[in-house]
């Protein structure tokens, strides 16, 4: 009927009602005071007095709600800091209108009357505001349908635990029912939260579900490291109950996930990380207004980092790949309608030297990403020949062009596989990070590599390897029983990398903070029980011993590599860099790709060598490699 009105005038209208209850509680409030003072037999010239004042006391107690913002409350989700400013409003008002009436000759209301009513006022005025609040926990454990609903186990009683327990109480309509709280710190054991009690700690799970029937488990412990989320994973998949948990902070703000629209556990959530925090104006003021070229970019690393380098806003954004529906669906994916950054895709392979210097030619970029490569450990095994092409002569090419088109800052993505190379690919990976370094003699193009481990869901990483065998029905295969691997998110190497690239200095090579080693074997038994399933009996797991190149446990450090801090907890760089010339490097890297070796493993050696060149003069390679090289 008012959707005509003006925004301003339609609230307006709105209000009127709850200004009319408002002011009618306030004078109800001071009548029965007044009532209460008199004993009931309330004198002619208070009751006259208080006629006359009584639009202008109401008008008072409205205004000062209107100043404490009291009618801009939600009171449905209203809480103790909503009833303490509705408590200062009328306080405020009270002890004005005390003032005014002690000086009041002669005084028809008594001064108890203020102290009185303000006490009613605040108890009926209280009790109306809060009612959408009442009325929604009126009755905790209605509304279930009793063939349908769950009881569950929460675990956790913090901050995450106690909104879940209010949530699903108020909305019973999810059919999860809490019947108690688990949590390790003993000063809550017993105390209700909601009206639901804490029943012990996480061991005493298996225990707990047998006693009270539980159906399903909640974890609500946002802020839990991986080794604690795998051993509640663990503790709860041998009570054979199934677990959910509740959705990420990031879910939360990034989408219209709810508190408690529990969501399965994921091998994310087992992995643990906390999101991590990088500064964003640092970011920024490096990539705002500039030209940004990321090659391999429709890569699964190289694409994050070029949706948050998008984010931050530079003027143009080049995406460089082989692959030309990788770049159009990421093109597709990150340009939205109107945006002041251009997005250019280009097909380009970066170890064809012509392609790479007319692409620079035309791009003119001020940062470069340099992310392009092969990378799957046994197929580099099977071709070194094209692991030279692309990873190393591909480097080469890239540098090369920065340098000589000027451009202020190269960051070479690296990985961990580069420490002490047993295959192919790592020693590639390792040569580029000795080209990065070298390649800032007397060059303004300021080089810098950033190295890290396993990033989880990329392809080729065993976690969606051993779900996609799961959904088969096994086996499920692993290389090793005792191998263990590092783990990051994706979005949490993106933004690490683009944090490096921000205080980057010539040559220096970061290091990545991974967390703890996590066994391989460990993981897929979990994410096998994550799908309800019983490892060995319904998934057989078969180890398969490692493949050629696979190491048992990755490094992210040689032995000789000291790391000190930088500007990032989760950044640290190597302070003895190679001591290997630009020069040498470059002409052993041309003599060798030119005249590569037929024989695979001959060019496996060779380039094992190479990467071992900055170690010749600390003995650590010898001197047939040095001359392979």
């Amino acid at each position: 009927m008012n959707r005509g009105l003006p925004p301003s005038l339609r609230d307006a209208i709105i209000l009127i009602p709850v200004l009319i209850l408002d002011a009618a509680i306030v004078i109800a409030a001071y009548a029965a005071a007044l009532a209460l003072r008199f004993d009931g037999d309330v004198p002619g010239d208070s009751i006259r007095f208080f006629a006359q004042v009584a639009p202008g006391i109401a008008g008072a107690y409205v205004v000062g709600n209107f100043c404490f913002r009291i009618y801009r409350t939600s009171w449905k989700y209203a809480g103790i800091v909503d009833a303490f400013n509705l408590a200062v409003s009328i306080g405020v008002v009270s002890v004005f209108l005390f003032a005014v009436n002690a000086f009041l000759n002669p005084r028809h209301i008594p001064l108890t009357v203020n102290v009185v009513a303000p006490a009613l006022m605040l108890i009926a005025m209280g009790a109306v505001k809060f009612w959408p609040r009442l009325w929604a926990t009126r009755n905790p454990f209605g509304g279930y349908d009793a063939s349908g609903v769950k009881k569950v186990l929460i675990v956790g009683a913090g901050h995450t635990g106690q909104l879940l327990a209010r949530e699903l109480r108020q909305h019973p309509f999810w059919q999860y029912k809490p019947i108690g709280f688990v949590d390790d710190d003993r000063r809550l054991r017993g105390v209700r939260i909601h009206g639901v009690t804490v029943l012990g700690d996480r061991y005493e799970i298996p225990e707990i579900c047998a006693r009270r029937q539980v159906e399903l488990v909640a974890l609500a412990i946002p802020s839990a490291g991986g080794a604690a989320v795998r051993e509640i994973v663990g503790i709860v998949q041998s009570a054979g109950m199934p677990l959910r948990t509740v959705p990420g902070m990031r879910e939360l703000v990034h989408s219209d996930a709810e508190t408690a629209r529990l969501r399965e556990v994921t091998a994310d959530d087992l992995l643990g990380r906390a999101q991590v925090e990088i500064d964003a104006e640092m970011c920024a003021a490096a990539i705002r207004g500039k030209s940004v070229l990321i090659t391999g970019a429709a890569g699964f690393i190289a694409s994050e980092i070029a949706r948050q380098v998008f984010a931050f806003g530079p003027s143009v954004l080049h995406l460089a790949d082989t692959n030309e529906t990788g770049l159009y669906d990421l093109q597709r994916d990150i340009e939205p309608d109107e945006a002041d950054t251009r997005l250019r895709i280009w097909l380009c392979d970066v170890a064809d030297v012509a392609q790479v210097d007319g692409m620079f030619r035309q791009t003119r970029p001020d940062i470069v990403f340099h992310a392009a490569a092969y990378k799957h450990i046994p197929v580099m095994e099977d071709f070194p020949d094209a692991a030279l092409r692309v990873n190393v002569v591909g480097t080469l090419n890239v540098c090369a062009a920065a340098a000589e088109h000027g451009v202020t800052k190269v960051v070479f993505v690296s990985t961990d596989k580069a420490v002490n190379p047993d295959n192919v690919y790592g020693a590639t990976k390792r040569i580029g990070e000795l080209l990065v370094t070298a390649s800032g003699e007397g060059n303004s193009t300021t080089f810098a590599a950033v190295r890290f481990g396993n990033v989880m869901g990329s392809r080729g990483s065993v976690v969606p390897l051993f779900l996609r065998q799961i959904e088969r029905g096994g086996p499920v295969l692993i290389t090793h029983r005792d191998a263990t691997r590092y783990f990051m998110s994706v979005d949490e190497a993106a933004s690490l990398v683009i944090q490096a690239a921000s205080f980057a200095e010539q040559g220096q090579v970061f290091i990545l903070d991974m967390g703890d080693k996590i066994r391989i074997a460990d993981m897929a038994e979990k994410l096998i029980r994550l799908k309800g399933l019983e490892p060995g009996r319904e998934i057989r797991i078969v180890y398969t011993g490692l493949r050629s190149g696979e190491k048992l446990h990755e490094e992210l450090a040689g032995a000789g590599e000291k790391l000190l801090p930088t500007h990032h907890a989760k950044i640290s760089r190597i302070e003895n860099r190679p001591a290997v010339s630009r020069a040498e490097l470059v002409a052993k890297i041309n003599e060798l790709a030119n005249a590569a070796p037929r024989n695979r493993e001959e060019l496996a050696a060779r380039l094992q060598a190479l990467a071992r060149l900055d170690l010749r003069d600390t003995g650590a390679a010898t001197p047939a490699d040095v001359d392979r090289a």
